[in-house]
């Protein structure tokens, strides 16, 4: 095959997996997505294959994050290098898993390969979420966040044993073409219909029985140009009690109003011109009140999330731990670029960098149960929502606010992150937002109700308090942990120069040795 051709296969299987994500929801191409990859990826040697790998990772990072361009009001034309350096730093991974795949297709024989190389990607897709600059948005499983029997697998090994099936269907369809062999595809079908089978019997169980709580969830829907104002801090306070007010005539009263990330341009427990206005509001109402509010620890802020009780007493504080790097919440070498003088080329009053970490994820616990509250990009880590759980979270609630992203499908992306989360933790997954998406996922994944983007409104359900741990919850990334020995285990047999037999019929049309030689 032609490099030139092999480039256009490459690029697109990115394109393919980045119209299977939420947004375009084409989740049905994800089965197929990198067939077009691991095509290109035939016969090549690794310096070729990681470059393959790489661009497919830079057509797909490019097109799926497209939606970063809607803060150029923030960061002005400093977001197209950023958009290109965030999206050629993950294209790295992608070169990564090109250049190994096509070291271990010389070595080992068809049948290991289609383990080998789901095992490979489902490790390069959990380092990439690791540490203060881990980003796990994008992965394989993503897409298939409505395919709700499949997503059951998250229980069992989080999110990455959905990544995992995801990539060995597609390994075994390859096989299938390209040993022209139907015992792969049959294997695929098979695969499948277990996989559905078993998600089918688990949707089909009733979920556990737990304490009952009505929510109230407040979408006040303040564009981000103005959210941020405080002279504008009246104005934004009257939207809020105008959609409390809505809550209040309400003929089912709710037992918790929820509202969503750092509400107003202040610091709400420490400002009474809000806060005594809230605690009369929920002390009449007789209701729990959360929200997301800034925190002020001796000279540091903090990005938090509070509640008041109906006794108007402020029932714990949880501050943000996982921060959005190179953003207003955290940015390394921020002194050096106001040195420099680079951040003069931001718009006036922009600020790198304010923000300082929490120290847990300690749910707030309220006298009515133990809520996790994970602060917006917080809920896109597995391990987040794990660690809520396992220190006695009985429900997961999300405050974020969304607006920085206007319309675009971020905030599918975002919002479809909870479906995981429900199902990894065996909790009802609530995301107040302040444009959208909000809504209320159950266990199993199904979204109960979710608000329409740029609507201000109020929107209600009801949740159960749960106990009780998943097996994700109990062993953690003990699933991936079993992939890295896998993946270890053919790198060294691969390295030792084991052959498996030849599975292509015919030679290939280059001198490289056939996948699977």
């Amino acid at each position: 095959m032609p490099l030139r051709f092999a480039y256009g296969l490459a690029a697109l299987s990115g394109l393919l997996l980045s119209g299977s994500m939420p947004g375009p929801d084409l989740g049905a191409l994800a089965w197929v997505a990198l067939v077009p990859l691991l095509w290109a990826l035939h016969g090549r040697s690794p310096r070729e294959a990681f470059r393959l790998g790489g661009l497919a990772g830079l057509v797909y990072f490019g097109t799926l994050l497209y939606w970063v361009y809607a803060v150029w009001d923030w960061a002005s034309f400093a977001i197209v290098p950023g958009h290109l350096i965030l999206s050629g730093y993950l294209a790295l991974y992608w070169g990564a898993f090109g250049a190994l795949s096509a070291f271990l297709a010389r070595r080992l024989p068809l049948s290991l390969l289609t383990i080998a190389l789901p095992a490979l990607w489902v490790v390069l897709e959990y380092v990439r979420a690791l540490g203060r600059f881990g980003f796990p948005w994008g992965q394989a499983a993503d897409a298939l966040y409505q395919q709700l029997p499949f997503v059951q697998l998250a229980s069992l090994g989080g999110i990455w044993a959905v990544s995992f099936l995801v990539v060995f269907v597609n390994a075994l369809i390859f096989a299938a073409v390209r040993a022209r062999s139907a015992r792969y595809g049959l294997l695929a079908l098979g695969v499948l219909a277990a996989a559905f089978l078993w998600g089918q019997t688990r949707l089909a169980a009733p979920i556990p029985e737990g304490p009952e709580r009505k929510l109230a969830l407040v979408q006040p829907s303040i564009p981000q140009r103005l959210r941020g104002n405080p002279q504008l801090l009246e104005e934004h306070a009257r939207v809020y009690f105008r959609l409390l007010e809505e809550v209040a005539r309400s003929e089912t009263p709710a037992d918790w109003v929820v509202l969503p990330e750092s509400i107003l341009p202040t610091l709400v427990l420490d400002d009474p011109r809000v806060l005594e206005p809230l605690r009369e509001w929920a002390a009449g109402q007789n209701v729990t009140l959360l929200f997301g509010t800034y925190i002020a620890e001796g000279e540091d802020i903090l990005n938090g999330a509070t509640g008041l009780s109906p006794s108007g007493e402020v029932l714990g504080r949880y501050a943000k731990v996982q921060l959005v790097p190179f953003s207003t919440e955290y940015f390394p070498g921020a002194s050096l670029l106001e040195r420099l003088g680079i951040t003069r080329f931001l718009p006036v009053g922009t600020r790198l960098g304010l923000l300082t970490p929490g120290s847990g994820w300690e749910p707030l616990l309220l006298p009515e149960g133990a809520v996790g509250t994970p602060i917006c990009f917080e809920s896109i880590f597995s391990r987040i929502a794990r660690a809520f759980v396992r220190n006695g979270a009985e429900l997961i609630i999300t405050v974020t606010n969304d607006a920085w992203f206007k319309r675009t499908w971020a905030l599918e992306q975002h919002f479809a992150k909870g479906v995981f989360r429900a199902v990894e933790t065996g909790r009802y997954f609530v995301q107040a937002a302040n444009t959208g998406i909000s809504g209320i996922v159950d266990p199993r994944g199904r979204i109960l109700a979710q608000t329409k983007k740029d609507e201000r409104t109020v929107l209600w359900g009801t949740v159960r308090l749960l106990q009780g741990r998943t097996p994700f919850v109990r062993y953690g990334d003990g699933f991936v942990y079993l992939l890295g020995l896998i993946v270890l285990w053919v790198l060294v047999r691969a390295r030792s120069g084991l052959r498996g037999p030849v599975v292509t019929p015919t030679a290939p049309d280059s001198s490289r040795p056939a996948l699977g030689a």
